[in-house]
């Protein structure tokens, strides 16, 4: 499977990075009570689904850099 990663969508997995995939996933989802703007809302959403639709091999050969 090859998911691709908009520059927003890379952005918050750097700022909630993980030992890996479901880390990453679970540290999105911490936040997302606190989240006050719809647009941060659905990308977080749009990310978990990504990173729910990849395997962790996957995950862990991509390389996330954070940009701005």
């Amino acid at each position: 499977m090859n998911i691709m990663f908009i520059v927003e969508e890379s952005n918050l997995i750097c700022i909630c990075a993980g030992e890996g995939r479901k880390e990453v996933i679970n540290g999105i989802e911490k936040a997302l009570p606190y989240l006050d703007d719809s647009d941060m809302e659905e990308l977080s959403y749009r990310v978990i689904e990504k990173l729910w639709n990849m395997i962790d091999e996957e995950f862990e050969q991509l390389e996330f850099v954070a940009i701005e």
